[in-house]
């Protein structure tokens, strides 16, 4: 950053000082986020399953620490991404930031949630060719002007230097929210409803798939198997939020 940008920033920031996207008290910084409310936040760390990223309870012997541990479900039948990684749990605190970027018009929270998620895949981004959001309808994205997994892609993307697909992975049909749905008729009700456009594109690529909430896995996992049915080699997923229960 050269010397006229930063004197500019700190002018811009003392005449305007950043505040936290959630409590709205003003911070020194401009990470968006105070400390407060940072504390509140839970973040996943492990361990977790080596496939979908659950946090297990428990704690692990350190003699483990380079095992690969699967959940119940993963072990029940194995999930068509390879690796997903999500950042923060799914609760009160971090609610605060989801609801209000996917529902209440702030797309600047892209930025926040994007720097953090761009962390999270920093093990695993070199193996990335492609990064792309799950989609949403057009009925959807008419009624609600932007998708805001694509919004978080372009934050990774420009911090990461992968580049996104922001029209490959297409939502085909116009679905039913699934927020009340159990996790059978999630199944159900995403079956069939994403298409590839393009598939050369991403034949014998990795992707990485960005989306804001992992709650059963049942949208990613057909967003997944879509992908691999259309060529592509390894599919990884990142999320911001992780339902856990």
């Amino acid at each position: 950053m050269s010397f006229f940008k930063k004197v500019f920033n700190k002018i811009v920031n003392f005449i305007f000082p950043a505040q936290c996207i959630i409590c709205k008290t003003f911070i020194e910084n401009n990470d968006g986020i105070c400390f407060e409310c940072l504390n509140e936040i839970e973040f996943i760390s492990d361990p977790k399953c080596a496939y979908c990223g659950y946090p297990f309870e428990i704690k692990f012997p350190e003699s483990g620490k380079n095992k690969l541990y699967v959940c119940p479900r993963c072990l029940k039948s194995k999930p068509k991404f390879d690796k997903c990684v999500s950042v923060v749990h799914y609760n009160d605190a971090s609610k605060k930031i989801i609801l209000p970027f996917k529902h209440a018009d702030k797309t600047n929270y892209a930025k926040i949630m994007g720097r953090m998620m761009a962390s999270t895949v920093s093990p695993f981004i070199e193996k990335v060719d492609f990064i792309v959001p799950v989609p949403i309808h057009l009925k959807r994205m008419l009624k609600r002007k932007y998708n805001q997994s694509a919004l978080l892609v372009s934050v990774i993307s420009s911090i990461t230097g992968k580049p996104a697909l922001f029209n490959t992975l297409i939502r085909t049909s116009f679905k039913e929210s699934q927020g009340h749905l159990s996790v059978q008729d999630r199944k159900l009700n995403v079956s069939g409803a994403f298409a590839v456009k393009n598939p050369f594109k991403i034949k014998g690529k990795n992707i990485l798939i960005i989306d804001d909430v992992f709650t059963t896995g049942a949208t990613i996992n057909e967003c997944a198997k879509v992908l691999k049915s259309a060529g592509a080699r390894r599919i990884f997923v990142a999320t911001f939020a992780r339902v856990v229960k």
